[in-house]
């Protein structure tokens, strides 16, 4: 209550002595303008309009310049004096001419265009490092307009309040620090949510600097690979506070993801962004970004950004609407980067000579005042290195590529509207209120029937429907328990006849990331007539994994499981294509992994002891259509390498190493933990060794050693280069089973699952398979411009098209396979269709072709 009364207290007083400027921001013909900028002059204290063009901006008593401006429009100055309460001032804004009077293209002349972003391409990185630390408010809301609803969810999504065509809002206000070069810390301050925050975010934008090579994996205007991608045009030029501004038209050479267009705006001399319009496409989104800068401390910054995402997916579709009000507080500028140099287009003025490379930045400054762009761009890069030397004298990690942390005032959901009126700096419209309005009213109704809902589901009570459905139960605070129904798990294929799993699994969890499992699973084939199971547990934490097992099951003879059982269900039922093909183990196998050792390399090692049998086909099994020129294959595999791949039961000992070897692992800190980039640039290094020890009846005994690596090379937004090679060899064979041999990731349906680029298109399953030695190598190289995605329609579709090598070489009899594959990506954003050429050497004149056949592929992670 004394807490209630403080706040309450502390809320008046604000309210009564609230006092600054309020007022309407219009076009001459008294059209609002959205979002435009108001901002204290040579301070970042300001706001921004609404929808409607109204703002309101608290100020202390005292004289001020008040600047407005909206991107397109000539910038307006006032000087207002503050005394006590608030001000009408309503603010007319003109459109602003270009001057094209001192800078005329001529014919064969190149576009003056050229020049200007020369320069600024050149001091990008300048300006990105003159920052060393900032500290900022920042306030955003964000407006979501469902347009399109599927119609089957329809009325469940209105229960919960999404109705097409009715907006909702979310607001929050935050606290955020930078320090050079890639530390961000964020708290949020305060968030009020008409719905939820699931929403898209435009995050990786608001904190990015355009003046980087990339944004969301973009190209930027500024990038130094910028005049690869895009066009430039000169349209003219405007005075703005005494700055001469530069717009410049940006034109992709071709639209698409990965590229902007549209406008940026360039101060002259400074060679900075005075401000931008861009718009791009994401994953079939279009994505619209506009920022105004201002100067601050010599500095010009982002303060006023706002973005807008429209599009579907899936039947959905919707607009999301953003804006972004950064206060700067705190501002420390590197004063070694000053702007008081020259730079000088190299291919309009005589080549200088290049810095020296260990001479002290602000002494060649000092010195050297006229930089050409070449040049200047070559003096950062030095700067650059003398700062990451000084990062790693004092300990730093430079393979860190962002440090995040974000938390969450305790008291961030809890604040009432009355503190949102003295908080939020940009007024609510009508329909914003009434949207907050409605959609408290359904958040009333939503939460009384979830607590309705949670006395009749309590997560701890068993009911006799989760024998069927599966369910987990909470067990306390950090203790669950998931049961998994046989109807999850029921398949069929011709050794099990119709088979199923029941399985438990109960995890307890204690400390910051330690946690036990204990999974029993239990299975039965109704066709052998046979009850097996395994019991497994595991004991991990973040960095590391113990795991012990044991019991009966069948497995794949491959290990990586090339197809699914449920995928083999269906063929085996309805195409009469048993492809799986399956063996039995007793088995008692403990593993031991520990990943990231020193951030670059991961190891695992293994131990197993266990009796193998082989399993036969049951005696009659039945699909559901009889194909006229179909039979099921024997349970047996088929190789080129030996006639019979059967064996008797026996004894296998093995221990195995694995090591993975990422000498250049990159990652990101979110909240102090650590997220490695696996999909960046830079190679993985595979080795695997494995020996089967003699032990028992009919023993194994070899040694297989195999080395791998794989590489993905990010060629441009449009381009990627994947890449993987793996070759090994049985070292010494004097005893194995087919289980023991190096198999591979064929596939012979026409629908594909797993790993597109380390799987085979049409190589089947098992006729590959080696004891002795074997290399492979897959290259994959995807395009959104090639052939069909030249045409800008289908390359906004989202469309990528592949061109695809997989080769095996194994020695005579088997010998080489290599397929030739063309694909396209994207098809209604979840499907990829492939034309394959499937070549073995000596099969046809000599030339090897064996035919073509046709593959669909999802994006999906099919299990």
């Amino acid at each position: 209550m004394r807490y209630a009364l403080y706040l309450f207290l502390s809320v008046c007083s604000i309210a009564l002595h609230a006092q600054g400027i309020r007022g309407r921001i219009t076009t001459t013909q008294n059209e609002p303008l959205p979002y435009a900028g108001i901002v204290v002059q040579g301070t970042s204290t300001g706001t921004l309009a609404n929808a409607e063009g109204q703002y309101e901006l608290n100020l202390a008593p005292g004289k001020y310049e008040v600047v407005f401006q909206y991107l397109g429009f000539k910038t307006e100055t006032r000087a207002v004096t503050i005394s006590g309460d608030f001000s009408d001032l309503n603010i007319t804004l003109q459109e602003q001419a270009l001057n094209l009077a001192q800078l005329q293209v001529g014919k064969g002349k190149e576009d003056p265009a050229y020049s200007v972003m020369r320069r600024a391409v050149a001091k990008a990185r300048f300006h990105q490092l003159q920052i060393r630390s900032y500290s900022a408010r920042a306030y955003t809301r964000s407006t979501a307009l469902p347009t399109k609803i599927p119609f089957l969810l329809e009325n469940r999504l209105k229960k919960e309040g999404v109705q097409q065509g009715k907006a909702f809002l979310n607001e929050s206000v935050a606290d955020i620090s930078y320090r050079r070069p890639n530390t961000y810390n964020q708290k949020i301050v305060s968030t009020r949510n008409s719905l939820d925050n699931s929403t898209p975010t435009p995050n990786e934008y608001i904190l990015a600097s355009f003046y980087s090579p990339e944004v969301a994996g973009t190209i930027t205007p500024l990038s130094p690979k910028a005049f690869a991608y895009y066009k430039f045009e000169y349209e003219g030029f405007f005075e703005d506070r005494g700055e001469i501004v530069n717009k410049i038209r940006v034109i992709p050479r071709a639209y698409g993801e990965g590229v902007f267009r549209g406008s940026i705006y360039i101060l002259e001399d400074r060679w900075a962004i005075h401000s931008f319009d861009l718009q791009t496409t994401s994953r079939g989104l279009d994505v619209e970004v506009k920022q105004l800068f201002n100067p601050i401390q010599n500095v010009w910054l982002p303060i006023n950004q706002q973005f807008r995402i429209k599009g579907g997916y899936l039947g959905f579709a919707g607009e999301f609407k953003y804006v972004v009000s950064m206060n700067y507080l705190k501002l420390d500028v590197d004063p070694n980067l000053r702007e008081d140099i020259v730079i000088n287009d190299h291919k309009k003025e005589p080549e200088k000579a290049a810095p020296s490379r260990k001479a002290e930045l602000e002494k060649m400054i000092e010195e050297q005042k006229e930089f050409s762009t070449k040049n200047f761009r070559k003096l950062i890069k030095e700067y650059e290195k003398d700062q990451k030397k000084e990062r790693k004298e004092q300990g730093e990690d430079v393979r860190v590529l962002r440090n995040d942390s974000i938390s969450v005032d305790s008291l961030a959901h809890k604040r009432d509207s009355t503190y949102w009126e003295t908080l939020r700096p940009v007024p609510l419209t009508q329909l914003e209120v009434k949207s907050y309005q409605l959609q408290d009213s359904v958040k009333v109704l939503r939460q009384e029937q979830a607590r309705k809902d949670s006395i009749r589901q309590d997560s701890t009570r068993f009911k006799p429907l989760h024998l069927l459905t599966g369910h987990g139960y909470k067990l306390g605070t950090r203790s669950t328990l998931s049961y998994e129904s046989p109807l999850q798990s029921l398949v069929y294929n011709t050794v099990e006849g119709y088979a199923f799993d029941l399985a438990l699994d109960w995890t307890k969890r204690w400390g910051k990331d330690h946690r036990f499992s204990l999974r029993p699973l239990g299975r039965y084939a109704f066709g052998r007539e046979r009850l097996s199971g395994t019991l497994r547990t595991q004991l991990a934490t973040r960095k590391w994994l113990w795991q012990l097992e044991g019991g009966e099951y069948v497995y794949q003879f491959n290990p990586n499981n090339p197809i699914p059982p449920g995928l083999n269900s269906l063929t085996t039922l309805f195409f009469e294509q048993n492809f799986m093909k399956i063996y039995q183990k007793q088995f008692l196998r403990t593993d031991y992994t520990y990943r990231y050792l020193g951030d670059v390399l991961s190891l695992t090692g293994s131990l197993e002891y266990a009796y193998r049998s082989e399993l036969s086909n049951l005696e009659n099994p039945r699909p559901y259509i009889d194909w006229q020129n179909r039979a099921f294959t024997p349970n047996r595999p088929a190789t080129l390498e030996v006639p019979n791949t059967g064996f008797p039961n026996h004894n296998a000992l093995t221990i195995e190493l694995t090591a993975n070897l990422r000498p250049w692992q990159r990652y990101v800190i979110r909240n102090g933990q650590k997220r490695y980039y696996r999909s960046a640039s830079g190679p993985t290094f595979q080795f695997n060794y494995r020996k089967g020890i003699p032990v028992g009846l009919n023993p194994v005994d070899y040694d297989f050693l195999q080395l791998g690596g794989t590489y993905n090379q990010n060629l441009g937004p449009r381009s990627e280069l994947s890449y993987a090679l793996n070759a090994g060899a049985f070292l010494r064979a004097r005893s194995l089973y087919f289980p023991d041999y190096r198999h591979f990731m064929g596939n012979e349906f026409f629908f594909l699952t797993g790993n597109p680029t380390t799987q085979f298109r049409m190589l089947p399953y098992y006729q590959y398979s080696t004891a002795k030695r074997f290399a492979q190598l897959h290259v994959v190289w995807s395009s959104q411009r090639f052939l069909i995605t030249r045409i800008p329609a289908l390359r906004l579709l989202g469309l990528k098209e592949t061109l695809q090598t997989h080769a095996l070489f194994t020695p005579q009899p088997v010998g080489a396979y290599t397929e030739v594959v063309y694909g396209i990506d994207g098809l209604l954003r979840l499907f990829r269709i492939e034309g394959v050429a499937n070549f073995r050497p000596g099969t046809q004149a000599g030339v090897g072709y064996q035919g073509l056949g046709f593959r669909i592929g999802t994006t999906l992670n099919i299990r």
